[in-house]
């Protein structure tokens, strides 16, 4: 059965786009995912990582005195040309620049190992992560992922409600009508003496209301299976997972709308915690996002029976 590719969107069957090289979302998948990897013994200039077919050759060029300076490396296939940085290599040149390679890593300063994984269909440590994060994003989004932070639950857990996370140190915000008064005086003015001015007529006002958010309270937010908790000093708020009716994530928090309730409360400092992301053999420490928090509520709303 075909699925979509989560990086670049091409309908494509089996583990891995053979468009970009992404991992391709399983049915029932427990991420063990293994992105393909080179022969341990192979070097990076065995396999050019353009044409796959070429070897890379060291094209030198003597200096002053003598002396040997490493140029470039070029495909004696394809005419591939890297050339070294430190401990790095830039691709700076290729025959085809629609090759899907020069468009993914053309001018970008690689090591030895991610130059060897792309020629053995692999990815850059960069484009690694992000597929890999896509992938688990998605799956965390369909409910494929159980999460359990650990820590003790400051709250009493109902039958078959399991704990998800309890972070503390969270802030409450919450929209306040803020109501300003502003205005002038109306009508002529008059000079009197130098620099002095006598205005004719009253004190016009007019006042005005807006919304801004204000802190309200501040105490911790426990995530079970079925519920989202926040207990503060002033206020207890407990919020049916199946009464949200939307979820809008930023970088330190969430905003959350849901049934029966006409505004909107945001929870933020969410992003102290760490969380620990594995996708198959590799491992990304992550701080705990609202785009992530938001997706982990949206699979935990799916499992609810």
């Amino acid at each position: 059965m075909k699925v979509k590719c989560p990086k670049c969107g091409f309908e494509d069957e089996g583990k891995f786009c053979s468009n970009c090289g992404a991992p391709l979302p399983q049915p029932n998948s427990s991420l063990e995912q293994k992105a393909p990897t080179a022969p341990p013994e192979a070097l990076w200039v065995d396999r050019c990582p353009v044409c796959k077919s070429g070897k890379l050759l060291l094209i030198t060029k003597k200096k002053f005195f003598g002396l040997v300076s490493a140029e470039k490396f070029e495909c004696d296939s394809c005419g591939a040309i890297f050339r070294p940085k430190g401990d790095k290599y830039k691709l700076t040149k290729v025959t085809d620049t629609s090759n899907i390679i020069w468009q993914e890593y053309g001018n970008q300063l690689l090591t030895e190992r991610e130059w060897k994984n792309i020629a053995y269909g692999g990815m850059s440590d960069a484009k690694q992560k992000e597929a890999d994060m896509e992938y688990w994003m998605t799956q965390l989004k369909e409910g494929n992922i159980p999460i359990h932070m650990g820590g003790e639950a400051p709250i009493l857990l109902k039958k078959k409600e399991e704990l998800i996370f309890a972070l503390p140190n969270i802030f409450l915000w919450e929209p306040r009508a803020v109501r300003r008064t502003i205005g002038g005086y109306g009508g002529p003015s008059f000079r009197v003496a130098k620099g002095v001015y006598f205005r004719v007529g009253g004190f016009r006002a007019k006042s005005e209301s807006n919304e801004e958010l204000r802190t309200i309270d501040q105490g911790s937010l426990t995530l079970t299976n079925k519920r989202l908790v926040f207990s503060g000093a002033k206020r207890t708020i407990n919020i049916d997972l199946r009464k949200i009716v939307s979820v809008e994530p930023y970088s330190d928090g969430i905003a959350i709308r849901r049934e029966g309730k006409e505004k909107t409360q945001y929870f933020t400092g969410i992003d102290q915690a760490k969380l620990t992301i594995t996708v198959g053999e590799r491992v990304y420490k992550e701080p705990f996002s609202g785009l992530i928090l938001m997706y982990l509520i949206e699979g935990l709303i799916k499992k609810i029976e």
